[in-house]
This record gives structure tokens, C-alpha cells and sequence, in this order.
């Protein structure tokens, strides 16, 4: 290590600073609460071509005490007229900053119910946030699909309305559309009704009490393809022309809407469920409208002929994902977006738990300890929030979907379902669910339940992990016995503890001497362990900690690591890579020795981690001149890796490794790799459909002039979507500055497919940081790019903190200075600390891999 362990230890523990008194905490930007909606009925008119549509609505209000003024929440709606109980005109008053219109009648309305009715037009966005439209080619025509997208509170775009996630109400749709497109909303169509010679008027059947964000509507040129499950219509909607893409998630629905209904004990409500593609990306990527969710077409369908395994596995999580919110998030909602994770954390723990119910051969378990590495890296920096945080504003709420709400939550949940066993969580999670489906609930309701059903306390050990910030770090000391283990905080910059508030974690951990014992402890205080040695630290990686060895205990580890599950050996890397590129906490050799301890011939799930690992530090290269050295020197064992899946049978993770391996082995320049894409891309050579994607990706990287130029044209000639897209994304990851430029100013021109800027600038940003952000910053900051606000400004973040350019934090700072609401900004320290992490790469990490390349010591990874 780099430094004794006692000094690391010492820069995590620093005694907190004292603070300055804080102001207190400013209101929710909350609806009054004496009055409720109880029902909305509500009619649309849209001009699709226009992007115009005009809209009336009835909303039966419970009034708790007289008022004379009722507020709704709208944005961007122009009211006509409102009235309540038939015969009692509103005076209408606006607040645009508050989104929020309030209606004043000349005597108060008294305690009971009353029926509001409001008249109002609007328009048609062209993001893919409220009610917007996605124009597409269909059959050499122009096309476009009308829908909506309100998480988390853009349901007051298309209606005013309480649009806060706890109060609930029924909705009764009718909208006015085209004879020849189909009109999908969250219920099945319960009338339609002829208007003209061309129109028609379709009214869907009511809702359950739901929140306003779950709310759906879609207008287009569908088709439906389904299937019966438990007694509920499960359907896929498309695209005309591309149901048969559409028939893997259809099946795999089914299975998930089966297996749901078992695992949660309380059955679907509604009598269908339709999986909508829409014709291009949306925000968010999946949004789970109750009865309707709205899909990025690339998440729901696929090739049946040419899908990679990884492309069949993304469609799954993502299906998984938004079914599981059906329950997680509609049926049973947080009652404020405080509680977010309620909804994307246990959302993403369970489509890993279905995935390793439904399809154990993946071993998605294994896998998502990737997944929770997000969690903990964004843990580490300065920006990180409480999982359970407070939500004041909108522009809040829009900023709590990020990685310590998803990747965190669900690594907590993974801990502390592994601390009460699978049968006692599960009977919690049915009792919450009995107990509160169709309302509101707080994370308390839960743990609780669990708590109950587990018989032992589990209530504190959630409040550690989800009310204060940051990872824990577990310091392990050799002793004469086995082990010392002390706790801390882990940061990407110990610095910047200085001044934190104190921290307290009860850890769940188990700890094993590889192929021994097992002892589970909670670990608060300090503690010795009496195993023998070598001593492994969170055996199983559930725990949500980083384990910092000391020498001794990390050789003995390494020495071992062939031997390790490889959840550890996941583990083990990835607790390495994260201190070894901290500051000043550990050497990166000790990464660099266990990549070079994973055999050629081990885990497929292993080895997509270290794929990742040295793709990451590749990037970080950039024009340096150690680059061309790491590239050779790990060249030769991806090779034998993938020498050795292409002659056999690995299964489905070695399928993925495969196309991973190959991948980057195109990437890191191998010249029988690029001669093999070539050729496959030229025609030359056969090769399956889904290694033909991989192909296209190798030789758009490497591609000159002339290539890009062919792929680009043969991107806008087909009149495939899914194809076009593919290609577009495999351009955007060229080498060449000048067609990365070319790429970017596409991704941000009105030709860009509908929904694809970010997916494209955010691809391009990753080889080119400091060319994305002097191309794509401007054009945000004047609001140029098709896209919400919000959106917007999170892209300049995410563009910037690419860079290792130190100039680049003072553009940033400006930028938001200039762009970015006050409570907002939060995340922007975030991206500045990631730039500095990349500077930090340029000057001490990447100069420790240099130096493990070059000495001749130091063999490649082992061959068996």
C-alpha cells in the first residue's frame, strides 16, 4: 500500500468540524391540504399536427373546511374558464414560478363534496417529458406517436390537478383521435363513438385511486399482440409492422406478472397490462404508468434474429424493473418523493430477484454487485444525499433519481434482506402490501412490517443506512488471533470529510476464512475476531461497506483469489479499483495483482467486471503516451479469453463476456480483431447477427472518413428504428475527433432521432469530453437542445465530468451560475469532484499502471 493503514485510518476519522447553525429547512412546495381531489373526468382533444390540444376536466373535490380559493397545480396550460357546482364562476389567478393556477369564488366553498370544472387548452412538447410528440418514418413516411411521461410532476402539463404523489384520485379518460391509430391509456377501452368520417371519440374505463403521475396516454399507428396471465390481458404495443419484436417481452411478462402475483401475495388489480414502445428513447428510458408502461423501443424490443444475449438480458431487467413498480410505486406509493426509493430502490433489487427466480443460468445476483458499485462511487463524492432525503421543489424531485436512490437503495435492501433471511422478508413485503395497497406510505410502514415478520430489530440498522450519508469503510488489522476490525467513512477524497457530520453504521457483516467458517456480526463498535487466516471480510459482498486490508491480509487474499466465489472475487476488485484510485488511501497494485490472479478460464461474471475495469482506465488514457503499453499488455489475456468462449459453450454470461471481450479487444487496437471486423462488416466473412453488431461497433471506433461516411448514410437509409439506432450509437463511440465532431453536431441537430441527443452526446463525451462540452454547452445554455430544462443542464454536468482538464470546473462553475436554479446545483459538486478524480488519474494512478506495465516482472494474467 501506498500509505501505512493507521494514516488511512486516520484521514477517514477526522473529527468533524464544528458548524455554523443552520437555517431551518424552507416548506414543501406543497398544495394546500383543505382540499382533495377524490375524481378527476377528463376529455382531450389533440392536433397531432398542430401540437395543440384542447382539454376540459371535472374533478369531484373533497373540501375538508370552507375555502373560497381552491389551488391545482398547472404548467403551460392556458384556462378558458372554471367553475364550481355547476353555476359558480372562478376567478382565475396564475403563479408561474409555483406551477400553479388558484381559482377564487365569491362565497366559500363549505365543508363537503363539490365539483370543480375547468376548461383550458395547451400544447404539444417535443422532449419527451409530459405530453409530447416522437416523429419517425414508417414505410419511407413521416410519422408521429403522441404520449405522455409525468414522473415526477409533469402530469400538470396536460391537466390542472393536485399533482403530488399522495393525493390519490380515480381517472375517467376520454380523448378524441384518429379512426386509424389506436388511443392507449392506463384502462381498457370501455366506448368509442364515431365523430366524423375521420374521427373518433374513445373513452377508456376508470381508474383505481392512483396518483397523478401514473396517469397515460398514447396516440398512434399501434399494433397488439397479447396473452391471458392469471387472468389479466398482458399485451405488447408496437409500432405497425413491428410486433414481432415485441414477442420476447411479451412472454417474459407473463412469467413476471405470474411470479409477481406469488411473490407479493396480492394480485395484480387491473384487468390489463399493455408494455408500450415508443418510437425512439424517452426520459428515464421506462416509465411504469399503471396498466400502460411507456418504453425507449429499445428496452422492450428485439431482434429475434440478430439479439445478443446482452440485448435479450437488458430487456428482461428493464421489463422486471417497471412491472415490479406496478406494485412497488402504483398499487402501494410513497406518500412524498422523501421516500423515492420505496419505489426505484426495491424496483431494481426485484428484477434481480426475479431475474434469479426466472433465470437462475444468468446469475443477474452475481452480476448486480456492478450495479450497486454506482451506488457506492457516487456515495463517495461530495454531492452524495440521504437515501431517504428531503424534497422540497419540483426541480428537487427530478434530481432524487440518481444512483444513491436506485443503486444504493437496492444494495440496502440486498443487506438487509440477507440480514433477516429470505422467508421473513418476503412475508413483510406481503403484509405492506395487504396492508397498504391503493395508499400512501412511508418507509417506516415497511421496515416495519419486515421488522415484525423477522422477529428481530432491523428498523435501526435501515435508519443508519438510509438517513446519513456515505459509504462505511471497514478497516481489517491482522492479530495474533485473526482480525481487528474498526469502521469509518470511505470518500473519494478523504478531505473532504473535514467538517462532516458524525457518522454511525451497524454493519451487517459475515466473515469466512475462504472455504471455512462463517460468523455474522453487526459491527458498531470496534471488534477483534478470532478466525483463522486468510480472513475474508463481508463473505457474499452483501454488506454495504468498503474493506480496506492490511498487507498481510491482502496477500493472503490475492494468493487465494482463484479459489474465491466469485461474489468475492467481485468484491475484492472492486473494493481495490475504488481505493486504489482514491486519494492517497491505497496502491493500485493491489488491483493490478488481482487482475493479474483471475484466470482466463474463471467466472464470466469475473471477467466482465475486469473488462470494465480496463475499458474504464483505457479511457482514462486519452492521448498519454502509456496508452499503447497497458493496450498490449492486456491485450494477450482477453485474447485467450475469448479464444476460449468462441471454441465452447459457456452459457449466457459467457455469451455476454464474449461480445464484452471482443468488444474491447476491437477498442484497445488488437490487429486480428479489427482484421475480423472488417471483415465481417465488408461482407467478407459470416458471422451470426448478434456478432455482426459487435463487428459494426469495432470498425465504426476505428473508422476514417470514408467508412463513417458509408455508415452513416446506411443509419438514415434504413427503415429499420432499431437498426438505425444501433448504428448511430456505434458511430458515436468513433476515435477520430473530426467525426466525433460531426457526430455531435448531428446529436444535437433537429435530424437526431427522437429521444437520442443525450444517449448520443453522453457516448461521444466519453472518448471526447473537452470537444462535447466546447460543441454542446453553448447550445444548452441557451436551451438549444431538445430537451426539458432540467435534462439539459444535467448533460453539461455529465459532459463536463468527463474532463480531466482543470479548466473545465471554472466552465462548469459559470455554467451553472448561469443556468441552474439554486436548489438544484447539488449534483454539480458532484461532477466537479469527478473531474478532479480524473485529473487525479492523470497524475499519480495511471503513472502506478505504467509502471506495473513496464516492469518485467510482471506476467499477464494467468492462461488456466
Amino acid at each position: 500500500m501506498a500509505r501505512s493503514l493507521l494514516l488511512v485510518s486516520c484521514l477517514f476519522l477526522l473529527a468533524p468540524a464544528a458548524r455554523a447553525a443552520e437555517p431551518p429547512p424552507p416548506a414543501r412546495e406543497v398544495l394546500p391540504a383543505a382540499v382533495d381531489p377524490v375524481s378527476y373526468e377528463l376529455s382531450l382533444v389533440p392536433d397531432a399536427q398542430a401540437l395543440l390540444f384542447q382539454g376540459r376536466v371535472r374533478i369531484v373535490v373533497e373540501v375538508h373546511e370552507p375555502v373560497r380559493e381552491v389551488f391545482l397545480n398547472a404548467a403551460g396550460l392556458t384556462i378558458e374558464g372554471a367553475s364550481a357546482d355547476g353555476d359558480r364562476p372562478a376567478q382565475i389567478t396564475v403563479d408561474t414560478p409555483l406551477q400553479r393556477i388558484g381559482l377564487r369564488f365569491a362565497e366559500a366553498l363549505a365543508a363537503g363534496r363539490h365539483e370543480i370544472a375547468i376548461a383550458y387548452h395547451g400544447t404539444i412538447g417535443r422532449t419527451t417529458q409530459g405530453f409530447f410528440a416522437m416523429d419517425y418514418e414508417a414505410g419511407g413516411e413521416k410519422a408521429r406517436t403522441l404520449a405522455t411521461n409525468f414522473e415526477p410532476s409533469n402530469a400538470r402539463n396536460l391537466l390542472p390537478c393536485w399533482d403530488e404523489p399522495g393525493r390519490k384520485a380515480t381517472f375517467n379518460l376520454t380523448v378524441e383521435a384518429p379512426l386509424d391509430r389506436m388511443a392507449v391509456s392506463n384502462m381498457p377501452v370501455a366506448e368509442v363513438t364515431p365523430v366524423s368520417a375521420t374521427r373518433q371519440k374513445v373513452r377508456f374505463a376508470t381508474t383505481p385511486r392512483m396518483s397523478t403521475y401514473l396517469l397515460f396516454l398514447a396516440i398512434g399507428d399501434f399494433e397488439r399482440i397479447h396473452k391471458v396471465v392469471d387472468g389479466v390481458d398482458v399485451g405488447v404495443i408496437t409500432q405497425r409492422g413491428a410486433t414481432a419484436r415485441g414477442a420476447y417481452a411479451l412472454e417474459e411478462a407473463g412469467s413476471l406478472l405470474h411470479f409477481y402475483n406469488d411473490y407479493f401475495g396480492v394480485a395484480y388489480p387491473l384487468p390489463k397490462l399493455d408494455l408500450v414502445a415508443a418510437p425512439g428513447d424517452i426520459w428515464g428510458g421506462a416509465m411504469e404508468n399503471w396498466g400502460a408502461i411507456l418504453y425507449s423501443q429499445g428496452t422492450l424490443l428485439i431482434d429475434p434474429a440478430g439479439a445478443t444475449e446482452s440485448d435479450r438480458q437488458l430487456v428482461f431487467e428493464v421489463v422486471a424493473h417497471e412491472m415490479a413498480h406496478q406494485w412497488f410505486g402504483d398499487l402501494v406509493t410513497m406518500a412524498w418523493w422523501d421516500d423515492l426509493w420505496l419505489n426505484e430502490g426495491f424496483a431494481s433489487w426485484m428484477q434481480t430477484t426475479a431475474a434469479d427466480a426466472l433465470h437462475p443460468d444468468w446469475k443477474t445476483g452475481v452480476r448486480a454487485l456492478r450495479t450497486f458499485e454506482r451506488g457506492r462511487r457516487d456515495d463517495a463524492l461530495p454531492s452524495t444525499h440521504p437515501v431517504v432525503q428531503p424534497v422540497y421543489t419540483a426541480a428537487q424531485a427530478e434530481e432524487a433519481f440518481d444512483a444513491i436512490t436506485y443503486n444504493k437503495g437496492a444494495a440496502v435492501i440486498t443487506m438487509l434482506a440477507a440480514h433477516v433471511g429470505e422467508g421473513p422478508f418476503r412475508e413483510g413485503i406481503r403484509h405492506y402490501m395487504r396492508e397498504h395497497a391503493f395508499g400512501n406510505t412511508v418507509d417506516a410502514d415497511l421496515w416495519g412490517a419486515v421488522e415484525k415478520a423477522a422477529g428481530r430489530p432491523i428498523l435501526a440498522i435501515e435508519r443508519d443506512f438510509t438517513r446519513q450519508v456515505g459509504v462505511p469503510v471497514v478497516f481489517a488489522v491482522r492479530t495474533p488471533h485473526g482480525v481487528h476490525l474498526s469502521q469509518g467513512r470511505f470518500a473519494d477524497d478523504p478531505r473532504t470529510l473535514a467538517g462532516a457530520p458524525p457518522f454511525h453504521w451497524r454493519t451487517p457483516l459475515e466473515i469466512a476464512t475462504p472455504g471455512g467458517a462463517v460468523r455474522s456480526i453487526v459491527l458498531e463498535d470496534p471488534v477483534d475476531v478470532e478466525l483463522d487466516l486468510p480472513i475474508l471480510v463481508n463473505a457474499g459482498q452483501n454488506g454495504y461497506v468498503r474493506v480496506l486490508y492490511d498487507n498481510p491480509l491482502m496477500a493472503a487474499l490475492t494468493g487465494r483469489f482463484a479459489s474465491l466465489a466469485p461474489r468475492d472475487q467481485l468484491g475484492l476488485l472492486n473494493d481495490a479499483y475504488a481505493l486504489g484510485t482514491a486519494e492517497g488511501v491505497a496502491s493500485m497494485d493491489n488491483l493490478l495483482q488481482l487482475l493479474d490472479a483471475v484466470p482466463v478460464a474463471g467466472s464470466p461474471d469475473v471477467w466482465l467486471r475486469v473488462c470494465a475495469i480496463l475499458e474504464d482506465l483505457d479511457a482514462r488514457y486519452g492521448a498519454l503516451p502509456g496508452r499503447a503499453a497497458f493496450r498490449e499488455h492486456y491485450r494477450a489475456p482477453l485474447a485467450r479469453v475469448v479464444q476460449r468462449l468462441s471454441s465452447t459453450d459457456a452459457g449466457p454470461s459467457g455469451a455476454i463476456l464474449l461480445e464484452t471481450a471482443t468488444r474491447l479487444l476491437g477498442r484497445l487496437g488488437d490487429p486480428s480483431t479489427l482484421a475480423w471486423a472488417r471483415r465481417v462488416q465488408q461482407g467478407e466473412e459470416s458471422a451470426p447477427l448478434p456478432r455482426q453488431q459487435v463487428a459494426l461497433e469495432i470498425v465504426a471506433i476505428h473508422a476514417d472518413a470514408a467508412t463513417f461516411d458509408a455508415l452513416f448514410a446506411k443509419s438514415q437509409a434504413t427503415k429499420d428504428l432499431l437498426e438505425r439506432q444501433r448504428i448511430l450509437r456505434a458511430l458515436a463511440g468513433v476515435a477520430d475527433p473530426a467525426l466525433a465532431r460531426r457526430m455531435l453536431e448531428f446529436a444535437i441537430g433537429a435530424d437526431a432521432p427522437a429521444g437520442m441527443t443525450a444517449v448520443l452526446v453522453v457516448t461521444v463525451a466519453w472518448g471526447h469530453p473537452d470537444l462535447a462540452w466546447k460543441v454542446v454547452a453553448p447550445r444548452a445554455a441557451a436551451g438549444g437542445l431538445p430537451m426539458e430544462t432540467g435534462e439539459r443542464n444535467q448533460l453539461a454536468g455529465v459532459i463536463a465530468s468527463q474532463s480531466a482538464d482543470p479548466a473545465r470546473i471554472a466552465e462548469l462553475e459559470d455554467y451553472v451560475s448561469r443556468n441552474v436554479p439554486a436548489d438544484a446545483r447539488r449534483p454539480f459538486e458532484g461532477y466537479k469532484a469527478m473531474i478532479r478524480r480524473n485529473m487525479r488519474f492523470r497524475s499519480s494512478v495511471l503513472p502506478q499502471v505504467d509502471q506495473w506495465v513496464a516492469a518485467p516482472r510482471v506476467p499477464s494474467m494467468r492462461a488456466t
